[in-house]
């Protein structure tokens, strides 16, 4: 018979068994322990206790936290932090005041059946930059004829106004940007109502170019497309205006974050009358007889024809001697006249010498 150790092999672990019993056992008295209402209502004041400790730890924790942050704070800082709060407030009252006007400024336009820009579908592009190109600034666009895109679309991105598309590939464009010296942008003033022509400035950003009341312009105002060519969309922004000498320059807005990924807008509908198509089929009127022209007086009309009083016309007299004052009688409706004799020519001739 083999050993193992102090143990036999074949013989019953006994150390083992007592284990597993006592484990048991010792488990079955924990429960019954704690089932007790008079062990139970023991933990529990000790568990209050302990919690009481707990919370007056995590307080004192938190204080001595605030103490740190808070070490070292001026009065600068807290005038810097209530500047801060009081702007956050303002800003939260102007958004509830902007979205108050737009719903009733959606409701007007919906009552007066105001007609809107027609705009077409946009197309977002990644954009990269552009060397030996036929312009100083300008990027080229990932997306061209193939998606959508034609000359004249205005490109933007979130932060405002980036250029126009000026050459359009099947899968690529080409984009002027405003700091290009050949850009020309129809811009107006937020607050002073000023238009002006934008003009690049070599690369190194934009000015205003021949406001109309240079003098109504505000420092720091906020310049939009004015959309006076009928190119570029109304309303985008372009940036902020800012006095340099005796010219007025603005910061575009474009300038504010790098320009990666833009959306190509169509510009509006504002075809001439004479390019537009026919409104349902209806051609042109050729006719200049259907013309609304000014028609002469009729005179030989009856009047009754076109239910007008005759006329007062002044009534011939032969003269013999003195003259005689002219007497207006009512000229008498043609229709009413008997018809005339059989005319006589030697008679009327000489009456006509008479006369």
């Amino acid at each position: 018979m083999a050993w193992y150790g102090r143990r036999r092999s074949g013989e019953p672990r006994v150390g083992a068994r007592a284990v597993v019993v006592g484990l048991g056992i010792s488990m079955v008295g924990v429960l019954a322990i704690q089932t007790s209402s008079a062990v139970r209502g023991g933990i529990d004041a000790s568990r209050e206790s302990m919690d009481g400790v707990a919370a007056n730890l995590a307080s004192f924790s938190s204080g001595v936290t605030g103490w740190s942050f808070g070490f070292g704070r001026n009065a600068e800082d807290e005038a810097k932090i209530a500047e801060l709060e009081a702007r956050v407030r303002d800003l939260q009252r102007w958004k509830d005041l902007a979205e108050t006007m737009a719903l009733r400024m959606e409701r007007y336009e919906r009552l007066l059946d105001l007609v809107g820009e027609t705009q077409g579908q946009a197309v977002t592009a990644r954009v990269v930059a552009e060397e030996n190109g036929p312009f100083a600034a300008t990027r080229i666009a990932n997306a061209g004829a193939a998606n959508g895109v034609r000359d004249g679309f205005a490109v933007v991105n979130e932060n405002g106004l980036v250029g126009r598309v000026i050459r359009v590939g099947e899968y690529t464009s080409r984009i002027l940007l405003l700091t290009d010296f050949s850009s020309r942008i129809p811009v107006m003033g937020t607050l002073s109502g000023d238009r002006a022509l934008l003009v690049g400035d070599s690369g190194s950003g934009a000015q205003l170019l021949e406001p109309e009341t240079p003098d109504k312009i505000v420092p720091g105002e906020i310049w939009v497309t004015s959309g006076d060519d009928g190119k570029l969309p109304l309303g985008v922004r372009v940036g902020t205006a800012r006095k340099d000498g005796a010219t007025w320059r603005i910061d575009l807005a474009m300038e504010s974050a790098p320009v990666d990924f833009v959306r190509m807008v169509p510009p509006p509908d504002f075809a001439s009358p004479e390019t537009a198509p026919a409104l349902g089929g209806v051609e042109r009127n050729t006719d200049e007889s259907l013309k609304t022209v000014s028609a002469p007086v009729a005179t030989n009309v009856p009047p009754s024809a076109i239910g007008a009083t005759p006329p007062i016309v002044p009534a011939l007299r032969p003269q013999t001697g003195a003259p005689r004052p002219a007497v207006t009688t009512p000229a008498a409706p043609p229709a009413t006249q008997p018809p005339p004799a059989q005319p006589q020519p030697a008679q009327a001739g000489g009456q006509g010498g008479g006369q």
